[in-house]
């Protein structure tokens, strides 16, 4: 419909009758109120103080000025006419899916849609269902009473958009169109079905499957057919089918399908020059035609694979300058920065060269300079600063006598079965055929691994030997006549608990981007990637030392970014246990007590360093279970579990030596929470207090006949 006209303008005879010009008055205006104007906002937004749930009412319009609420309107009168886009003349096929717009026009009227109608002197043909044409209004005619710029009604079945009407095709019409493409799709594959089951693999199948793929390239079965088709001297069809190929991913740059083709027939060409000649023709087409997808989608994932793939066969120095000049213009682009790490690091996992990391610093220090909010330097740098993750190796080996178990921990979670790297234990050089269970309680990667031993009735001297295929160490553990139990632990090393897959071994360099952070902090103290990294950085120097320092950034990081509170939680939980496990391996005489009591605990990580404690404290957190790694704590008496928010201990593994677990606190409220309790078959005292299942009258009675040999404190 046409628009109102402006009701808080002065009347006046004629647009220009203040000696400005409807333009003139509109760039006045835009000076006037920039924020009118603005084209982030678009045309067909309003003023940013006309817009949102409250308007609040605008003082009385002034003679001879616009009121930004007309200026607006007035705006979309005169310089945003309503036209309808147009398409260019094409087959039918075309004309359904194309969206080019021609520069001859035609007006958007009844006249117009019916064909015929001359535009600046050239005859246009007449519109398909579906076609559009984009026009500017014409002037209104003699007495038609329409000002200028102002478009008559648009046509039935027109959908406004960003100033534009948009014609949809009745739903009969596309439902034809969409009908007769299945007919001559599904016409084309069971042709191709056919001569593929009788073995006639000629050109009538590249012809037909080039039909199918030209319009949908990710029809796998075609590109297989095809593949099978191409005959002959590679030189005779690469060309061509490279050509082909460009086609198809102008439909979908992002067509699995046709960059797996397109690998393959660059497979079939002849050889690369050598290192230090020219590239040949092929090289440079491949990179050209990267560079225009990249240009239109800097995040086509398989434009920059085949990138990677080039730079292998050339000298990847020239990847690197493409990768730096797109930095130079954006250091927000997250797929340049991983183009540039893959080019750096070796394919076996090993960290930037140590020639090279100068290089890398100082242009990661130019991009956190120049913007420190933008989150894809600061993930460049902690990928520089690191190596690959490094692979599961045993950490611990634990012999019980009394439970007749032999425990082996590992780094990280494995699987020990069939199918899987063998781990070998031997008794005085007898190999133990008992089977090997995790100590989770599940058949799931796990960090302890238990294997039940056939110790004779009397207490000989045992030696055991464990080796496992992914880790080429072996570890031995000797068992006294006298000793219920023996060990081997590695070492701990401290800088390596929270940030393990830190691969810079110069503390020097560490310092030196510590120190940078610092410098960086002072100017931006809400820099979010500032911080973490500040916290990995000292962290890997040494958390003891800077233990009240890596508390307080992490404060601050949870409050800058609480949209990632829960990471940042785990975060918090795993430092505090970092510092435990430092500290009690640092204690004198080896304390084996753990106490982390009323830090805030959200999760309970690196359980798998704490398999020789024998005491946890952990109350007054806030854990609302225990993970299943727990049941790697073998040798664990005393949990303390007070004050937390566990409701169920469902999945608790049972612990051979546990005594003591104190609940009081705690929103349990049925005894059958306490259900895997009754595995354990050392618990002698289990403290409830202040607990709902406390003040039900059945407790006592439900608990005693739950677990008959523990005693229950519910007061």
């Amino acid at each position: 419909m046409p628009p109102k006209p402006l009701r808080d303008t002065p009347p006046s005879p004629s647009p220009s009758s203040s000696g400005l010009s409807p333009s003139c008055s509109v760039s006045r205006a835009r000076r006037k109120y920039p924020a009118v104007s603005g084209s982030s906002r678009g045309p067909d937004r309003g003023p940013a103080s006309l817009r949102g749930p409250l308007r609040t009412p605008m003082a009385a319009p002034t003679p001879g000025v616009l009121s930004p609420w007309a200026i607006w309107r007035r705006r979309r009168a005169h310089l945003l006419p309503r036209c309808i886009p147009a398409r260019p003349a094409a087959p039918p096929e075309r004309q359904q899916n194309g969206g080019t717009r021609l520069p001859r026009c035609i007006p958007a009227y009844p006249a117009a849609q019916a064909g015929g109608v001359l535009c600046g002197g050239l005859p246009v043909p007449p519109l398909l269902p579906g076609s559009h044409c984009a026009v500017p209004d014409p002037p209104a005619a003699a007495g038609s009473g329409a000002g200028p710029g102002l478009t008559p009604p648009p046509p039935t079945g027109a959908v406004a958009m960003h100033g534009r009407l948009k014609l949809r095709p009745p739903d009969a019409a596309r439902r034809r169109q969409r009908e007769e493409k299945l007919r001559l799709y599904r016409s084309a594959m069971d042709t191709l079905l056919e001569k593929r089951a009788r073995g006639q693999l000629d050109g009538e199948v590249l012809a037909l499957t080039g039909a199918v793929l030209a319009a949908n390239p990710d029809v796998g079965t075609c590109w297989n057919l095809r593949r099978c088709a191409l005959r002959g001297p590679p030189q005779d069809w690469v060309p061509g089918e490279l050509a082909f190929v460009g086609g198809c991913l102008g439909v979908n740059p992002k067509s699995y399908g046709a960059w797996h083709h397109r690998g393959w027939v660059l497979r079939h060409r002849p050889p690369p020059a050598p290192p230090g000649h020219r590239p040949p023709p092929a090289a440079t087409a491949e990179r050209a035609l990267c560079d225009r997808l990249l240009a239109t989608d800097p995040r086509n994932f398989h434009a920059w694979e085949h990138r990677r793939a080039l730079a292998a066969e050339e000298d990847p120095e020239a990847e690197l300058a493409f990768a730096g000049a797109l930095l130079s213009r954006d250091f927000s682009n997250f797929s340049a920065w991983h183009h540039r790490l893959r080019l750096l690091t070796p394919p076996g996992g090993g960290g930037v060269p140590p020639q090279r990391l100068p290089t890398e610093l100082e242009l990661v220090q130019n991009a956190v300079f120049t913007d420190p909010t933008d989150q894809s330097a600061w993930v460049y740098l902690r990928c520089v600063l690191s190596r690959a993750t490094p692979p599961p190796r045993i950490i611990c080996v634990y012999v019980d006598r009394e439970d007749a178990t032999l425990a082996v921990t590992f780094s990280r979670p494995v699987v020990v079965g069939e199918g899987h790297p063998v781990l070998l234990a031997t008794l005085d050089g007898s190999a133990l055929e008992g089977a090997w269970r995790s100590g989770a309680g599940r058949p799931r990667p796990g960090h302890t691994w238990l294997c039940d031993l056939p110790l004779p009735p009397a207490r000989p001297r045992l030696h055991f030997r464990v080796t496992w295929e992914g880790d080429p160490a072996h570890r031995e553990v000797t068992l006294g006549p006298d000793e219920n139990e023996a060990w081997w632990q590695e070492p701990i090393v401290a800088r390596e608990l929270f940030w393990p897959e830190v691969g810079v071994a110069e503390a020097s360099v560490l310092e030196g981007q510590a120190a940078t952070c610092r410098e960086l902090l002072e100017l931006e103290p809400r820099s979010r990637g500032c911080l973490l990294t500040l916290v990995l950085l000292l962290s890997a120097l040494d958390p003891l030392g800077y233990e009240d320092e890596i508390r307080g950034y992490l404060r601050d990081l949870q409050e800058v970014d609480p949209l990632r509170r829960g990471f940042l939680a785990d975060m918090a939980s795993r430092a505090e246990l970092v510092l435990g496990v430092a500290r009690m391996g640092a204690g004198p005489g080896d304390d084996l007590t753990l106490r982390l009591p009323e830090k805030a605990l959200r999760s309970l990580p690196l359980l798998e360093r704490l398999v020789l404690v024998t005491r946890l404290e952990l109350g007054g957190n806030g854990l609302g279970g225990l993970p299943p790694a727990i049941g790697g704590l073998r040798r664990l008496q005393v949990l303390d579990l007070s004050r937390n928010e566990v409701a169920t201990l469902g999945g608790f593994p049972p612990l051979p030596r546990l005594e003591e677990l104190r609940l009081e606190g705690n929103p349990i409220s049925h005894a059958s929470a306490l259900a895997p309790l009754a595995a354990c078959p050392r618990l002698a005292r289990l403290r409830l207090a202040d607990t709902p299942l406390a003040a039900a009258p059945e407790a006592a009675a439900q608990l005693a006949r739950l677990l008959p040999h523990v005693e229950v404190a519910l007061a």
